[in-house]
C-alpha cells in the first residue's frame, strides 16, 4: 500500500489522494545444476521465486542515528547498481560457518549475496527490500540460499521433503542434514518445520527436472518475519529514515518520518530539484523561502502553516496556509527540516512508498 500526495497550485487548499505507482517485478530464472550467481532474467519461469538473488560489492552503507544499517548501495558488473533497503526482518548469514553474521563488521568493498524482494522500484538505481544478506561465501562449496517453506512432506524413509518456489523446488533433508537455528545456533527437529517458515538452505547439485530436486547439506531455521498488517507495514515507524528519489536520482541524503509526516532537509532537497533557497533571520524566529522562477513557498520556523505566492508580474495568487502535521524546524549547525509536501506547491509530485520518498 502506498500513499501519493498531490497538490493543486494556487488553489485555496491543497488536496491529498491515494494512488498506486507502478512497480517493477523482477523474477529470477529457475536454478538448474550447481547453483550459480546469475543476473535476474525475464522469461517463462515455471516458478515464481520468493526472492531474487543479487551479487555485488558494497559501495555505500547507510545507517540510522543508532548505528543500525538501513540501506546498502550495491555495485555489480553483472547486475548493475542497486539499493537494498534493510529492515529489522533482514537476516545476516555467515555462509562458510553456517551461523549468523554480525552486520557491524560489514565494510565498503565487501562482496556479498543479497536475497531481496522480487518487487523493486523503477528508480535509477532500483531499490528493493533486502530479505537475507549472505557473507563469507566460500568458492569451493555451496552457499546459503534463502527459501520460504510452502509445505513439508514426511517420507517413508524418515526424511522430509521441503517444497518451495511455488512447488518448483523440492529440498530433501534427512539424518545427514545439519540443522541449526539462526537466533542461537542450536539444533532443531525437522518435524518442527511448517509452511510459512523462512529458512536458509545449503545445497549443491540440483536435479534438472520440474520440480527441481536437491538434498540439503544444512538447514537454518530463521525467525518469523514481522506480522504487521498491510496498512501497518506501509506506515513507517516514528523516527524512521526515508530514502529519497529526486527527479529520478537517488541522492546521498535521507529524510525522516515524524508524527505522520515525511520531513526533509529543505536546502539540500531544493537544490537537488533546481530550486533556490533563502534564509532570513526574523527576531526569535526565521523565514526560509523556496522558489522557482514563478512561485515562492514561505516557511516560518516553528509555525506549522506554510504559504505560497506567485512571482509572476501582475498576477495575483496565493495558497491558503497549509498545515502538514509538523512545523518546520532548524537543527544545528543550521539545517532546516520541513514537510516534503511543500514541494507540491512548486509543481512537484510527492509520493511516499513505505520508507521511500519520491519527489518528481
Amino acid at each position: 500500500m502506498k500513499r501519493k500526495l498531490t497538490a493543486c497550485m494556487l488553489a485555496a487548499a491543497l488536496s491529498v489522494s491515494l494512488a498506486v505507482p507502478a512497480l517493477a517485478l523482477e523474477t529470477a530464472s529457475a536454478e538448474s545444476g550447481t547453483p550459480q550467481v546469475s543476473a535476474p532474467t525475464e522469461g517463462n519461469n515455471k516458478a515464481k521465486k520468493h526472492s531474487v538473488l543479487y551479487y555485488g560489492k558494497v559501495a555505500e552503507i547507510g545507517k540510522d542515528e543508532a548505528g543500525n544499517i538501513t540501506r546498502l548501495v550495491m555495485a555489480s558488473e553483472a547486475y548493475g547498481d542497486y539499493i537494498m533497503n534493510v529492515s529489522q526482518n533482514v537476516v545476516w548469514i555467515d555462509s562458510g560457518n553456517k551461523t549468523a553474521s554480525d552486520p557491524a563488521t560489514l565494510k565498503v568493498g565487501e562482496g556479498i549475496y543479497v536475497f531481496h524482494s522480487p518487487v523493486s522500484t523503477y528508480s535509477i538505481p532500483p531499490q528493493s527490500p533486502a530479505l537475507a544478506i549472505v557473507r563469507n561465501i566460500p568458492q569451493d562449496i555451496s552457499s546459503a540460499h534463502y527459501q520460504v517453506v510452502e509445505s513439508v512432506e514426511k517420507l517413508s524413509d524418515g526424511s522430509v521433503r521441503i517444497v518451495t518456489d511455488q512447488g518448483g523446488l523440492h529440498i530433501t533433508a534427512d539424518a545427514d542434514t545439519g540443522l541449526s537455528r539462526y537466533v542461537d545456533n542450536k539444533t532443531f527437529d525437522l518435524n518442527e518445520l511448517k509452511a510459512g517458515d523462512r529458512i536458509m538452505a545449503w545445497y549443491e547439485a540440483v536435479l534438472e527436472s520440474y520440480p527441481a530436486q536437491t538434498h540439503a547439506q544444512h538447514v537454518m531455521l530463521l525467525p518469523a518475519a514481522s506480522t504487521k498488517t498491510e496498512a501497518e507495514a506501509a506506515e513507517p515507524e516514528e523516527g524512521a529514515q526515508l530514502t529519497m528519489e529526486l527527479d529520478g536520482k537517488v541522492p546521498n541524503m535521507v529524510g525522516r518520518y515524524e508524527k505522520g509526516t515525511a520531513m526533509v532537509p529543505v536546502a539540500a532537497v531544493a537544490q537537488a530539484l533546481g530550486f533556490q533557497v533563502t534564509y532570513t533571520p526574523k527576531g526569535h524566529s526565521a523565514l526560509v523561502t523556496v522558489e522557482s522562477d514563478s512561485f515562492q513557498v514561505r516557511l516560518d520556523i516553528g509555525n506549522p502553516s506554510i504559504t505560497g505566492v506567485t512571482k509572476i508580474p501582475d498576477a495575483v495568487g496565493m495558497t491558503a496556509p497549509q498545515n502538514y502535521g509538523k512545523a518546520p524546524y532548524i537543527v544545528d549547525p543550521g539545517t532546516t527540516w520541513a514537510p516534503a509536501e511543500l514541494f507540491e506547491m512548486l509543481g512537484k509530485t510527492v509520493t511516499l512508498e513505505g520508507t521511500n520518498l519520491i519527489i518528481k
